[in-house]
């Protein structure tokens, strides 16, 4: 077969075929990944290493979506109890990740701080704390003095914190870029601009997964598909009650140190980079930007949504009208690729805004400068818990997905326990919480963050 070069323009294809080697749409593998973000390329690589002949799919670029756009907070610090397990496998794994994979992931031991603005945010601290203490032994309640010699540099008085020193950072496209070198290395086939249009079955059975630039056969296909994981799934009957939420994250140039440790609290997120940088975000303040998709799943989501309703704000602009021109448009087979590449808009005034909060919060930040801002589109679930499952309808399906903006660090993790749904192993117990089912069979539970 000859080499098929998957970029989409003239020039781009002269380029491709400078590169070491051609791309080639394979006829046969193993396991297909649809997904390069960080649990799609964790996933290959762990897949691969396992003596599976492995193919990744990426409708864009490795680490494009939200792999690449989030905070880098590598954290069990105030995890979900149900979800704390694998945050706590994970960390395990990331201080080897560089060694393993020959790579760099900009990987930082600093820890991870929460600080209360209220007596009733700390009550919640001391609650986890007493709750998970046996998990994650090394989570420590802070008190209002103890959080001011921990951060000498945070202008205001708190009520107390929470405190992870074993917690860290890692940058998000260096580390999940690393998955993918390492990958290859490993025997992973990696084709980027080739979008998953359906995952076939037979007998019950993956048989394959059709891509926009033809069929690859497989026994295996793992949809790490990110937002628009619903739509792969729909087809096969499973239902997913997935939406998805836009963050903006922004970069500033660099600023004296304010805090060694990654920092939540007074409404901002802040991950001070080793060269004094700062990644900034509004915490639990995201756009919802309406569309018919939605209304899809709404009842699911709608008591959350009231109840932490100042923490959203609902939008209604192009992505309604892209969405409705899908529909009447674009082919049901074909939705899976619509808006490749589209422009995620960041939204400026609330970039301003954290900006001008962590100005006041932190001395030395008085000078401090937006390089850039970014956003991204999270995919959520109702109880903001993933789903790492292989659903027993299909034979040889494994669904990664919904992590809700908190899944960067968990990446090494699941990627593993990936490897082991392919292999035939029975799921850890540590998994039971994320089964896919629960939804339908209503065993999930509130979120234990706001979403």
């Amino acid at each position: 077969m000859p080499a098929l070069s998957l970029l989409s323009h003239v020039p781009d294809d002269v380029m491709a075929r400078l590169a070491a080697q051609p791309v080639v749409l394979p006829e046969r593998a193993d396991a297909v990944v649809i997904g390069g973000g960080i649990m799609g390329a964790a996933a290959a690589y762990y897949l691969a290493r396992a003596g599976m002949q492995t193919v990744l799919i990426e409708r864009d670029r490795v680490s494009s979506q939200q792999s690449g756009r989030n905070w880098g907070f590598v954290r069990t610090q105030y995890r979900d109890p149900l979800e704390l397990p694998l945050a706590v496998e994970a960390l395990a794994i990331w201080p080897g990740l560089e060694q393993e994979l020959g790579e760099t992931t900009g990987w930082r031991r600093n820890g991870c701080v929460f600080v209360a603005d209220t007596e009733r945010e700390q009550n919640a601290f001391v609650r986890w704390q007493e709750r998970t203490r046996d998990i994650s032994p090394n989570a420590r309640v802070l008190s209002g003095r103890e959080v001011s010699a921990l951060l000498p540099s945070l202008r205001r008085m708190t009520a107390g914190g929470l405190h992870t020193p074993s917690d860290g950072q890692a940058e998000p496209a260096l580390a999940t870029m690393a998955f993918a070198r390492a990958g290859i290395r490993s025997g992973v086939t990696i084709l980027e601009d080739c979008g998953a249009i359906a995952i076939e079955t037979a007998g019950g059975k993956v048989s394959g997964v059709q891509t926009e630039h033809g069929l690859i056969r497989c026994n295996v296909a793992v949809c790490a598909a990110g937002a628009l994981s619903h739509r792969l799934l729909a087809p096969l009957g499973l239902s997913l009650p997935q939406q998805s939420v836009r963050s903006t994250v922004s970069l500033t140039a660099p600023l004296p140190p304010l805090t060694d440790a990654c920092f939540c609290g007074f409404g901002i997120g802040l991950r001070q980079r080793a060269d004094g940088s700062c990644i900034i975000a509004a915490d639990s303040n995201s756009d919802i930007d309406l569309s018919l998709d939605s209304f899809r799943a709404a009842r699911f989501f709608l008591p959350e949504l009231l109840r932490h309703r100042n923490g959203f704000a609902l939008r209604l602009g192009r992505p309604f009208m892209d969405d409705l021109h899908e529909r009447l448009v674009v082919p049901r087979r074909e939705r899976a690729l619509a808006g490749r590449r589209s422009l995620i808009e960041a939204n400026r005034e609330r970039a301003m805004k954290t900006s001008e909060a962590v100005r006041r919060l932190f001395a030395g930040a008085e000078a401090i400068e937006i390089i850039k801002s970014w956003a991204g589109r999270i995919d959520v679930l109702p109880d903001a818990l993933p789903v790492l499952d292989a659903p027993g309808q299909i034979a040889g399906l494994i669904v990664a997905t919904g992590f809700s903006g908190h899944g960067f660090g968990l990446g090494p993790a699941v990627g593993r326990h990936v490897a082991r749904f392919a292999k035939g192993d029975a799921p850890a117990e540590i998994l039971a919480p994320l089964r896919f089912d629960r939804f339908a069979r209503g065993t999930y539970a509130r979120a234990h963050a706001p979403l």
